[in-house]
């Protein structure tokens, strides 16, 4: 048994990413294009059958009205907080009916693969939780696990203990804080992006990936890291990638593969076989 991740997209335009194995697979949001999700799934060779989604929270960029459609219409078993759906019955009621209900802190699986979902620091007028999720899955008697975490405005040290171990990181490294500063958003949206509800600017992803390695124990761990949620209008790959570097080698923290989620195109599949 194998296990597979992508990140199909990633980005204020749309984010999504998948998990599999042989048996299942798992889309950790569908914020994006439906028609371009089934040409990366056909790209895949993943079959919709043994398809289910997990979802982060009920921004339009992490659950898409087409997404919606293509879930429903596809009987794509839909797994979420009863905060969450609350927070997409506001949106899309007509739309959304059942949905497989999962609590915090609380693990549960889907075939073999076991998941937690825990509470992050991501709110506004139009969601009232977002969560992070832990993945484990076996390869060969041994155990990996992937943390995902792409929208929070801090992270605690809880969420650290949380996300150590983890064989693959997903973390957003989502501003620069000069190109936030100078940017046309309206002063009150870059006061929510810089709160302890917002997003992450560059340094702080890095100095979260630096905690969660030191409290990392396991062999492999945090081998593969995607920056994700890179801003389009105050960010690019090129400083997230150099900022998230420096601090890294700052801190003698070498052998990470450090990879740029994008927002257009999927992230090379890291495989475990």
């Amino acid at each position: 048994m194998s296990l597979n991740f992508s990140v199909i997209a990633s980005g204020s335009s749309g984010n999504c990413s998948i998990l599999w194995n042989e048996k299942t697979a798992i889309l950790i949001d569908c914020g994006c294009n439906a028609k371009y999700l089934s040409k990366q799934l056909e790209n895949l060779n993943i079959d919709i059958k043994n398809l289910y989604s997990i979802i982060t929270h009920a921004h339009l960029d992490h659950i898409s009205v087409s997404c919606i459609n293509f879930l429903k219409k596809n009987q794509i078993p839909v797994y979420i907080t009863k905060n969450i759906f609350k927070d997409m019955l506001k949106k899309h009621e007509h739309k959304i009916k059942d949905c497989l209900y999962i609590e915090y802190n609380r693990s549960f699986a889907i075939d073999n693969i076991k998941i937690e979902a825990f509470d992050v620091y991501h709110k506004d007028a139009n969601i009232s939780k977002t969560c992070g999720f832990t993945f484990f899955s076996e390869v060969k008697k041994r155990s990996y696990k992937i943390g995902y975490i792409t929208d929070t405005g801090k992270i605690c040290n809880n969420i650290i203990k949380i996300l150590a171990n983890s064989n693959i990181l997903v973390i957003e490294s989502n501003y620069n804080k000069q190109m936030l500063e100078f940017s046309f958003r309206p002063y009150e949206n870059k006061q929510w992006i810089l709160s302890d509800f917002g997003h992450l600017s560059n340094e702080d992803a890095a100095n979260a990936i630096c905690e969660i390695q030191k409290c990392s124990t396991v062999k492999d761990s945090l081998k593969y890291v995607f920056l994700a949620h890179i801003s389009k209008h105050h960010n690019t790959y090129a400083h997230a990638r150099h900022t998230v570097n420096t601090i890294l080698l700052n801190n003698n923290i070498t052998g990470i593969n450090l990879l740029v989620a994008k927002r257009n195109s999927k992230s090379p599949t890291i495989r475990i076989n």
